[in-house]
This record gives structure tokens, C-alpha cells and sequence, in this order.
């Protein structure tokens, strides 16, 4: 029993416990990616797309001419030699054709290796809506590697990222498609996400946490800042009066950042000490200790 201006006195405080849809998490690691070396290789494989069509057409041009002056060498209206530099310059322009489209299709090899067929896509298809977002940083690319023995659910399209562990803090990512290669160190999955940009800057490291199951819970967040230690047990306090507190046991919970989410034990709706446990549990104690005089 703790009056009022005991609880104000004491810096105790509470919280109305609001109830939470959870699914099941996995947390891995991230990176923001650098884009620079995506757009060098658009820039490469565009112009070699340009060459490309600029050597069809004078293909398609030295096969017209050769073929006129081969009807005319028939009526022996042309020369031989001019028949044959014709063919010669056919030769030349196939060549480089054969050339420049080889040079496309290993430019598209390229990117396939490096970023996989659908960031590729989106970065040399010139109307991409993703692509544009990430030029104008409004979104942001993401690489996760999975530990190795993860393994992204089929219906993960979405996931949740944030700086620095804050997992209330984060923010939703939603998948491109599997990255071509994995972390030297890690040997997991690895998969392109994007997200907001918000204050996430190329380089930096993120968290992600991955979805086990379509299945979702109800439960309550519980902050560390309620979380108390007692004879090998976790506890939090409850406030069920005005002047009253309980103790109540957290044997089962799961990491939600730096929280807890219960969904056993504790129900929305009820009045969570969020500051002063400590003291609440010192207090419990001092009364529970017989007098000396009894």
C-alpha cells in the first residue's frame, strides 16, 4: 500500500497497457547500399544498347548496298571491285554488331551476378517508379543477411528495419528479391529490401527483424524501464488501486527490441509500473520483515 503523495514522492509511474498485434520475429542484420556503382553500370549498358543500334542500322544499310550492287554486278552494270568492297564492308559491320550485342548481353550478365534480375530491371528500364525514388532518395536500398541456419518465409514481402536495435522505432521494408551474394563472413541469405529514407544514410548499419509465420498474437509491450529481477525470476508491478500495487510473474515473453511483448499473463488494459518497480519491490520487502518488537 503506497498512498499518492508517497507514489508522486517516489517518481512512480504508470501506464495503461494497450493491446498489440505481434507475428513471430527473427532478428538479422542490414546495410544501406550504395546505389553509385548500380547507376555506372546503367550508364555502361545503355551505351552499349546505343551502340548496339547505331551498328543494326549500318549492318542493315551495308546489306542493302551490298545486295544492290550485287543485282547490278549481275548485269554487269557495276565492277567486281566495288561488289567486293561492298562485301568487305558488310563483313566489317557484322563484326562490330556481333561485337556490340555481345557486349550488351555481358553487361546484362554483369548485373544479373551482381544485383539480380529485378533491381537490374528496374535500374535500366527508364520507368521505373522504385528506381526513381531511390535516385531521389526518397527510399533507400537495403542488403540483409540471414544467420545460416535462417531462412526468409514465402510470404515475407514485408519486414521491419531500424538504427541501433529500437525495434518500436522501426520502420517497414519492403521486398525487390534475393541478392546474387552472400556475406563472406555470415554464409546466410541475403535479400534486397527497400524503405523511407527518412535519416538513414548510405553505409549504415541496420537491424531487421524477419517474420517467422503469418500467424499473429495479441499481447502488451512491457519496457525494460518495468522489468524488475527477484529470486531468479523476472517480475513487473501492477497498479490495481489507487493506494495498491501487485507483483506479478514474467516467465514467457519475447524480444521486442529492447521490450518485452507478453501475450500471457498480463492483459491490455491494465496499469503497468513503468518507473519506480525497484523501489515498489524494496518497499514489499520492508513491510514483509517482522518487527523487532513482535
Amino acid at each position: 500500500m503506497l498512498d499518492p503523495a508517497r507514489q508522486r514522492l517516489a517518481g512512480i509511474e504508470t501506464r495503461r497497457l494497450e493491446a498489440v498485434e505481434y507475428r513471430p520475429e527473427t532478428r538479422s542484420l542490414g546495410r544501406i547500399v550504395d546505389i553509385q556503382p548500380l547507376l555506372d553500370l546503367r550508364s555502361r549498358y545503355r551505351a552499349a544498347q546505343a551502340e548496339a543500334k547505331i551498328t543494326d542500322a549500318a549492318l542493315q544499310l551495308a546489306r542493302k548496298n551490298r545486295d544492290r550492287l550485287a543485282s547490278l554486278h549481275s548485269e554487269a552494270i557495276v565492277a567486281t571491285r566495288e561488289l567486293i568492297h561492298a562485301e568487305s564492308q558488310l563483313a566489317a559491320d557484322e563484326a562490330r554488331a556481333v561485337t556490340a550485342r555481345h557486349r550488351v548481353r555481358e553487361l546484362q550478365e554483369e548485373g544479373l551476378q551482381l544485383w539480380g534480375a529485378e533491381l537490374f530491371k528496374a535500374a535500366v528500364a527508364g520507368d521505373s517508379r522504385l528506381f526513381e525514388d531511390l535516385l531521389q532518395r526518397r527510399r533507400v536500398l537495403i542488403l540483409v543477411t540471414l544467420h545460416h541456419d535462417q531462412a526468409l518465409p514465402a510470404d515475407a514481402s514485408r519486414i521491419m528495419v531500424a538504427r541501433e536495435g529500437d525495434r518500436q522505432a522501426a520502420q517497414p521494408a519492403e521486398l525487390i528479391s534475393a541478392a546474387p551474394r552472400t556475406d563472406d563472413i555470415v554464409q546466410g541469405e541475403t535479400w534486397f529490401f527497400h524503405t523511407d529514407a527518412r535519416k538513414l544514410r548510405t553505409g549504415m548499419r541496420i537491424e531487421a527483424w524477419i517474420p517467422m509465420s503469418a500467424a499473429t498474437l495479441s499481447g502488451v509491450i512491457i519496457p525494460r524501464s518495468a522489468q524488475i529481477w527477484h529470486e531468479g525470476r523476472s517480475w513487473v508491478y501492477l497498479q490495481t488501486g489507487e493506494d495498491y500495487f501487485v507483483r506479478r510473474p514474467v516467465d514467457s515473453h519475447r524480444d521486442y527490441g529492447d521490450a518485452w511483448f507478453v501475450d500471457a499473463g498480463i492483459a491490455p488494459g491494465e496499469s503497468l509500473v513503468i518507473q519506480g518497480a525497484q523501489l515498489l519491490l524494496s518497499e514489499e520487502q520492508r513491510h514483509a520483515i517482522p518487527d523487532e518488537d513482535d
